[in-house]
């Protein structure tokens, strides 16, 4: 009697059941649920797998769609946080800053101790996440991997010819590209990443940004996206747009520097030309920018020039009333020209950098006739 109680307490009633109702069971369950069960067993990974590639466990698409209510906190309320305070064990811990899972080593024997939510691996207050895109997401470690990619490949660019054959490289690597659609606003993204001169990580972001006429930086149709961690990213472009008659001969006024610059990460944004292009076939206007931001140098070891790009963790004194970049919801105002326009420098030479196809819509644009 005791040896066929003992068989039936190790058995597992819910893998008698058939596959079709376990499905069943799955489909009626929340993704992070779903997600603990498929992480059951090989059988279980098979019918519920898909919970894992839920969107509300991956990092947030945008993790601060207003920055000054953004509080860390609020990621540790997440289905992803959640996810992986379940996952951990004798092996695997939560990191605060990271949001990802690191081995024990990684933790000092204080921060063992510690609850989650106020936990640090030993990369210590510098550690965190740098948003990119709506789609990647670089930790302290994601950086080194990166940096590592990039010297591997520029190694292996320098090989001779008779290893590498026919194929050829560009001076530019497109790391990764995307796109992103918020309401009638399209975005497309190119990520150029490269190591300079001084072993520095810099990061080339470029934007398409697709928006209806008369709507870039009003406030009912601006797109949660960050251009830094520190400003909006159509409200900056917004912003930079406004110096079209400054930024003639390649030099910036003091206005235009605190416009294309963020004091707080020295990111800079640039658009080389101010003026959007009108598509006819879908009526909306068109801009091409770029960002360029410095994540610290190639080491094994966090910077601040890495620690000032972090989107997560928020800095203690970024508030309602003191962020140092006034409020990334706002357009920086550039101071109008000291002279009016004339035709010929401030209106038709840009028109004419144009395609000629192009001309004559440049031409009714500058003039305000649309």
């Amino acid at each position: 009697m005791e040896k066929g109680e003992e068989k039936s307490s190790n058995r597992c009633f819910i893998m008698e059941l058939p596959t079709e109702l376990l499905a069943m069971v799955s489909d009626h369950l929340d993704p992070l649920s779903g997600a603990c069960l498929a992480m059951a067993c090989k059988r279980l990974l098979l019918i519920s797998g898909a919970s894992l590639v839920s969107d509300c466990l991956q990092f947030k698409k945008d993790f601060a769609p207003l920055f000054h209510h953004y509080r860390s906190n609020q990621s540790f309320q997440t289905d992803r946080w959640q996810l992986l305070e379940r996952l951990e064990d004798e092996r695997w811990l939560a990191c605060s800053k990271c949001l990802k899972l690191h081995p024990h080593v990684a933790f000092t024997s204080k921060e063992l101790r510690r609850e989650s939510y106020l936990r640090a691996c030993n990369l210590g207050e510098l550690a965190g996440v740098v948003d990119l895109c709506p789609c990647r997401k670089l930790t302290f470690q994601d950086k080194v991997n990166l940096v590592q990619h990039l010297k591997d490949r520029e190694a292996f660019t320098k090989m001779p010819s008779s290893i590498l054959g026919s194929h050829s490289y560009d001076d530019r690597y497109l790391w990764h590209s995307c796109k992103a659609i918020y309401g009638n606003t399209e975005v497309s993204i190119e990520i150029y990443p490269e190591i300079d001169d001084d072993e520095r990580l810099m990061i080339r972001t470029e934007y398409r940004l697709y928006v209806e006429p008369n709507r870039l930086g009003k406030h009912q149709y601006i797109t949660p996206r960050f251009g830094c961690a520190h400003r909006s990213m159509d409200l900056w472009l917004s912003s930079v747009c406004q110096t079209l008659y400054c930024h003639r001969y390649n030099s910036f006024c003091s206005a235009c520097k605190r416009i294309n610059v963020c004091s707080t990460c020295d990111t800079t944004l640039k658009c080389p030309k101010k003026r959007p292009f009108h598509c006819q076939e879908t009526n909306k206007m068109a801009y091409f920018f770029w960002t360029q931001r410095c994540l610290g140098r190639s080491t094994d070891i966090p910077d601040k020039e890495w620690a000032v790009q972090r989107i997560h963790p928020v800095e203690s004194h970024v508030t309602w009333n003191n962020c140092r970049e006034l409020c990334p919801w706002t357009i920086r105002m550039h101071p109008p020209p000291n002279h009016a326009p004339s035709l010929g420098n401030d209106i038709l030479d840009p028109a004419l950098e144009e395609s000629s196809e192009d001309f004559a819509s440049q031409v009714y644009t500058s003039l305000h006739l649309e």
